[in-house]
């Protein structure tokens, strides 16, 4: 049979485990949305993560 003490301590590092991970979920989730802030205040003062046409076709003519 298991001993009591055996089944409180497998318990409580059954919660410890739990709560680091929501902590570790929790601290992931504000960088991600951090993330996505800075990108659009960068979109919003004129940033563009897609090159321009003109500079896609330079490239294009400089490679061939």
């Amino acid at each position: 049979m298991i001993s009591r003490s055996f089944l409180i301590l497998a318990a409580a590092m059954t919660g410890v485990a739990v709560a680091a991970l929501a902590v570790g979920r929790h601290a992931r989730q504000l960088d991600k949305r951090q993330l996505k802030e800075d990108l659009r205040a960068w979109e919003d003062e004129g940033g563009n993560l897609a090159p321009s046409e003109t500079a896609a076709a330079a490239r294009a003519v400089a490679t061939a």
